[in-house]
Parts: structure tokens; sequence; C-alpha cells
């Protein structure tokens, strides 16, 4: 029996990502605007469910079928979980919510417990960085949609964003007709 070396445990890099501040419980709150006490509103808030961003990723697949954009699968275990991904066209895409995000379209900053959504949102972009680099590491090109894209006034910039994703798959399509 021969002993074979042993694989070293490949290196993940995962952010270092600040720890958020703790919010001030019950009484402890600057100005006190619940009706229910932080006990009941925990157990309250326990049982919303995310339903992630579905109503804009639906609105991504409405904007596929009239581009005749094909081939994308959701759901996929890939580094990120992106929202959308064409693995044959090695593009990886993300609809992003702009408060979530911190994205600046608009005036998404909240005055209450400002600290901790300063921070949130800080560790929301580092993490959406190390995947988007990840991803590029490994051949695949990102995309990133703001959920403020879908408005008509920035129609054309939502179609810009999708333009590599049309002229890949034109490529493929002519590459296999001839």
């Amino acid at each position: 029996m021969t002993d074979k070396p042993k694989k070293k445990p490949s290196a993940k890099r995962t952010p270092v990502l600040p720890k958020l501040p703790d919010l001030p419980q019950g009484d402890d709150s600057p100005q006190k605007s619940d009706v229910f006490t932080a006990s009941k509103r925990s157990e309250i808030m326990s049982k919303v469910k995310s339903t992630k961003n579905k109503s804009t990723e639906l609105r991504l697949i409405e904007e596929f079928k009239r581009l005749h954009i094909t081939g994308w699968r959701r759901q996929v275990k890939i580094v990120g979980k992106p929202d959308f991904l064409f693995r044959q066209l090695r593009i990886a895409v993300f609809v992003d919510g702009c408060f979530w995000h911190g994205h600046d379209c608009r005036n998404t900053k909240p005055k209450d417990h400002a600290d901790y959504w300063r921070v949130k949102i800080e560790r929301n972009q580092a993490r959406d960085r190390a995947v988007t680099e990840r991803l590029e590491a490994l051949g695949y090109r990102v995309v990133r949609v703001w959920e403020c894209d879908f408005k008509k006034a920035n129609a054309e910039r939502l179609n810009e964003k999708l333009r590599p994703i049309v002229e890949a798959l034109e490529r493929v399509r002519s590459e296999s007709i001839s």
C-alpha cells in the first residue's frame, strides 16, 4: 500500500466582514414608536418569509422573453448564487435591490439606526465584490442589474446591460448554423 500525498484543502477566500452594531432593544430605543414589545415584534418578524427579489426577477424574465434571450437557469449552486446563470455563455446575472446593495439612485439612507444600516449595506457590497471577483476568476462575466433599471426612464441602461447576453447568444446561434 502506497501513501498518497494528501491534498491541501483549498483555501476559500471569504471576505472579512465587519460585525453589525447592535440595534437598540425595547426601552433602550431612542424613540419608541412600536406598539409591540421587542419579543413580540421578533416573533412577528420571524414569520415573515422573504420572496427574495422575485418581482424584479420576474420582470427580468419578461425582458429576456422580449429580447428572445434563452438558455438561462435559476437556483444553480455556484458561488454567489446568481439569480440567472447562462452556463454555456459563462455569464452570471444578479438582480440587486437598490436599498440592500447600496445603489445611490435615490435617497435610500434610513435615518433610524443609521450606523447599523450603513455597516449592513457595506457588508453586502463587500460580499458582492468578492463574489464578482470569484466568478470572474472562474471565467464568468458578471452582469448586475439594479432594481431601478426597470423604470421606464432607465430602459436604455437595462438594454445596455443585457446586450452582452444578446450578442453572445447571437454568436452561439450563428456558429451552430454554419
